[in-house]
């Protein structure tokens, strides 16, 4: 009888313990992976595409012409890809007018030019290849140049371009100009805005061309929220990129007053549309 009462109590507590045991296993095990989740999770900060996640955003920009990206975004582009976006630029014109404001630019970089080649398909090929230069002092071998006429730019085809780079490639934060004056300027902001009312939940931003100038039109944004971002410590690439417009180009007090270095540095405003 005394050994019997003995054995039951030396297996009543094994029984309960092995009974027990995968419900102790199961709660170490849940706190571990929730320890280990809040250890090893990274979060990056805003890089101006408004995202705060550990996978950084596909970027695009828009741009209308050649030169456009340095002189509104510049310093914007090279923040964005320092923290590690990846950045496409689509460049929609060709650069090729030539009227009484845009004259003829000097081949200071000695394109190759055929010797029968119109004063625009010359001055077309001499700005594609001053964007392709900026590029590469930017950084950023993603591009793609339309070579739409000068003003032909419509707001259909900036659509287009946009819907592709989301639906196709994944970009799901996209910077363009603002309206103002200028028509391939206005068309960008048109495209985008058929873009926002189409995909109303993507990252939509906009920038002045002619924020620095006193005697351009007004920008016409499609949204009142902006912040004036400090890009100073951005200048060296911008005022690089700069130099490259500046030395291809003839009228460099009134068309390019921004390449004397006056204008190469300051915020760069940005219009956040959500």
């Amino acid at each position: 009888m005394k050994k019997t009462i003995i054995i039951l109590l030396l297996a009543i507590p094994l029984i309960l313990f092995i009974a027990l045991f995968p419900t102790f296993s199961a709660e170490n095990g849940s706190s571990g992976i929730q320890s280990n989740n809040s250890n090893n999770t990274t979060q990056t900060a805003d890089n101006g595409t408004g995202n705060t996640s550990s996978t950084p955003e596909k970027v695009a920009f828009i741009i209308p012409h050649a030169d456009d990206e340095t002189i509104g975004a510049g310093g914007t582009v090279q923040r964005i890809m320092e923290d590690g976006s990846p950045i496409h630029f689509e460049l929609m014109t060709s650069g090729d007018a030539v009227t009484s404001q845009l004259l003829t630019v000097t081949n200071y970089y000695s394109v190759s030019i055929p010797a029968n080649a119109t004063a625009s398909e010359r001055k077309k090929l001499i700005r594609e290849d001053s964007f392709k230069q900026v590029m590469g002092i930017f950084g950023c071998n993603s591009y793609n140049i339309h070579s739409f006429d000068d003003g032909a730019l419509n707001a259909n085809v900036v659509f287009t371009t946009m819907e592709n780079l989301y639906l196709k490639e994944g970009y799901t934060v996209f910077y363009t100009t603002t309206g103002d004056g200028n028509g391939d300027h206005l068309a960008c902001q048109q495209g985008m805005k058929m873009m926002k009312d189409k995909y109303p939940n993507l990252k939509y931003r906009q920038f002045p061309i002619y924020y620095y100038h006193a005697n351009r039109a007004v920008t016409s944004a499609l949204t009142k929220n902006y912040t004036d971002v400090n890009v100073n410590q951005y200048a060296t690439k911008k005022k690089s990129a700069f130099q490259v417009y500046y030395n291809i180009h003839t009228i460099l007090n009134t068309f390019y007053p921004y390449s004397d270095g006056l204008y190469s540095i300051g915020p760069e405003r940005i219009y956040y549309m959500n």
